[in-house]
């Protein structure tokens, strides 16, 4: 890693962004993030090094700005997403994940940043579209997303794309699969799961699942990624497929809760009326939607043969990973057990 280099890392607080703001820091960088909230920056970094930080919204072109203050040489790793499994507005997808995107976009192109990290998702890939293991044929079309979330993740792989064809920027898209592992203070659709889990609320499981892998493999290749990726290029982080029940009963190990009933995807789907109008009632997440059942029914086993040549990345065992995502849980209080 280069010391004369600005890292910045957009939503530095965030799941994936904590955890890769750490690493820079560790690498010896300088690193500056961009954070929506005081409070939950010291929460995240009070225990280590933190970076300086830029206070604003993604969505403000202005705040964005920010993080160039002073000029000099930049890097980027672009994190902020509106991660959804349907429960949130359109709108508010869209304004963070894609005019978010465009923003930084922009801004990196007028500075003229050495390199652009998208973090973009799997679950940008077209209907119907499975990548090779050179992801050379992967082309973002909304047009073709599953979800609103999907929808949004491939227009904003459509800007990066675009500002690497049309003005030379040297960005790559990295397509992770699902994330797990420490790190996570902001709550994710996983972690929720767990916790309720552990805390006896989570009434039966699905007969599906997805593909995760641990986010701190990936961040233990961030340097090489920064240093190998190729413009225009993509590259998946991913692990193989799993079943939510792999990981509820390592957590049921763990926690000495006894495994719950699990329900064919049929009776999921039955039950979402249901669902939604306990989220309603309660104003809390929906414990899943129609979206979310979405993606547990696709295809998942994701070709992680170039990242794996390119930048050494190498997935330790679920097992591990949902061992290690509880035992962050309990250490920082978010549940007992």
């Amino acid at each position: 890693m280069e010391r004369d280099i600005v890292y910045i890392v957009t939503g530095c607080t965030g799941y994936v962004g904590n955890v890769l703001t750490k690493k820079l820091l560790e690498e010896g960088c300088r690193v500056r993030g961009l954070a929506r909230s005081r409070q939950k920056f010291e929460r995240v970094f009070s225990d280590g090094p933190a970076p300086e930080g830029v206070f604003g919204d993604i969505t403000n072109a202005n705040d964005v700005e920010k993080l160039f203050a002073g000029g000099g040489r930049f890097a980027v790793v672009h994190t902020v997403a509106k991660v959804s499994i349907g429960e949130d507005s359109k709108s508010e997808v869209d304004a963070v994940t894609v005019e978010g995107t465009r923003n930084v976009v922009e801004a990196c192109c007028r500075h003229g940043v050495e390199k652009l990290l998208h973090i973009s998702s799997t679950e940008a890939f077209p209907k119907g579209y499975f990548p090779d293991e050179q992801l050379s044929d992967y082309s973002p079309d909304p047009d073709r997303a599953r979800t609103d979330y999907a929808r949004a993740k491939s227009e904003a792989d459509k800007i990066v794309f675009s500002a690497v064809k049309d003005r030379g920027l040297n960005a790559s898209i990295l397509m992770l699969a699902g994330v797990l592992g420490p790190g996570d203070y902001s709550n994710s659709h996983m972690t929720q799961v767990f916790i309720d889990f552990i805390e006896g609320r989570l009434p039966a499981s699905v007969d599906a699942g997805y593909n995760d892998f641990d986010v701190r493999d990936f961040a233990d290749v961030l340097p090489a990624v920064f240093e190998r990726s190729r413009a225009g290029e993509s590259y998946i982080f991913a692990h193989r497929p799993d079943k939510i029940n792999d990981c509820l009963k390592v957590v049921a190990q763990m926690s000495g809760r006894k495994m719950i009933p699990t329900l064919p995807l049929w009776v999921a789907y039955a039950g979402l009326p249901f669902l939604w109008l306990g989220a309603k009632l309660t104003g809390k997440r929906p414990l899943y939607t129609r979206a979310a059942l979405s993606s547990l029914k696709e295809r998942a086993d994701f070709p992680i043969g170039k990242s794996v040549r390119e930048f050494g990345y190498s997935p330790r065992p679920l097992e591990d990973t949902v061992r290690d995502h509880v035992k962050f849980l309990a250490d920082h209080g978010m549940v007992r057990l």
